[in-house]
């Protein structure tokens, strides 16, 4: 049995609003028939394992997946768009995905997309999701939290969800202003060569710094109920830790090691190895990881055998695949 907390759904009237889009983020339709999604920088193929929600119930029983958190990934970029393009999109797309988990509540729980560039309305449409629609909280951008003056601007929905409860997830996407002024001119790839593995890199450090800014500020201390976890088992921060804590006792003078406010969110272990997953135990503990796969963009089987091959007992096993999923779970709904 297991639970998993990073995964992602694209509803059919969405997917169709975004294939009559003409600039980025837009579905294309290319000659053989395929298609692939155009994000604000590059593209991935698209197909029905996005929409598919019969096909994706019938893929999880062969994995043994009992259920998954279904969110419209920030990565995407239509969060981000302004507020009278991303709300005419948004706000259906949760009413679908709360009819979906309504249908299959055994099977798929929700989160929220939010139209970021009106913070008010953005605030508005997490109280509806939570009060009126059943999901149980919301997606962010991780580029929110790449520093305490931008995760300032994100403190609104920090407060709705303690007051209303939910769950937030913190995944990789951009924030609003950084939109390009001419959204019809695609800006050029950040990277010069290798840029699959550069790209790979800069997606786990901005995580990384994500975490630098909910762990080790204030940011979090007045919304103690918020249930949050951020992907990617919070980008290369188990990795550097440890040198962190040296740095700071050797440059502060009784400042709390980083390593010691760690286990104040939770990560998931989408997309990552058994090894790193084996360091991020060590780091965190493993009552703080979460199984996520990134289904369908990575491959689910691929995080269940990196579980699985991972040094762990069987209930640090048993933990990161369901048991801490299972407790989250249960304080939110």
């Amino acid at each position: 049995m297991t639970i998993d907390l990073h995964t992602h759904y694209v509803s059919p009237a969405l997917a169709n609003a975004l294939r009559k889009r003409t600039v980025p983020p837009l579905i294309e339709t290319l000659a053989d028939g395929s298609e692939r999604f155009h994000l604000p920088v590059g593209f991935l193929q698209f197909g029905p394992e996005y929409i598919d929600m019969d096909a994706r119930i019938a893929f999880m029983d062969g994995l043994g997946i009992k259920k998954q958190m279904l969110s419209f990934p920030g990565l995407f970029g239509v969060d981000s768009l302004a507020i009278n393009e991303a709300e005419p999109l948004l706000i259906p797309f949760n009413d679908d995905l709360a009819a979906l988990c309504k249908k299959h509540s055994d099977r798929f729980c929700g989160l929220a997309a939010l139209p970021f560039a009106d913070m008010d309305r953005a605030v508005a449409e997490y109280i509806r999701a939570r009060t009126k629609l059943g999901l149980i909280g919301a997606i962010l951008p991780n580029n929110a939290f790449l520093s305490i003056a931008e995760a300032e601007k994100f403190k609104p929905i920090f407060k709705a969800a303690q007051e209303y409860g939910g769950h937030l997830f913190i995944h990789p996407g951009r924030r609003p202003d950084q939109v390009p002024a001419d959204p019809g001119k695609a800006p050029p790839f950040p990277f010069p060569d290798t840029v699959l593995h550069r790209q790979a890199l800069s997606v786990q450090h901005d995580v990384a710094n994500c975490m630098a800014t909910l762990l080790f500020s204030d940011i979090l201390d007045a919304y103690p109920d918020v249930s949050i976890h951020v992907a990617n088992l919070g980008g290369t921060l188990p990795m550097v830790v440890e040198r962190m804590d040296h740095v700071i006792s050797l440059r502060t003078d009784g400042e709390p090691l980083p390593s010691s406010r760690l286990r104040r969110v939770h990560v998931d272990c989408s997309s990552l190895g058994p090894r790193s997953i084996e360091i991020a135990v060590a780091m965190y503990g493993a009552d703080r990881i979460v199984f996520g796969t990134d289904c369908p963009i990575f491959r689910t089987d691929w995080s269940l055998e990196a579980v699985r091959a991972a040094k762990l007992s069987e209930l640090e096993r048993e933990q990161i695949l369901y048991r801490n999923a299972e407790a989250l779970l249960a304080k939110i709904n």
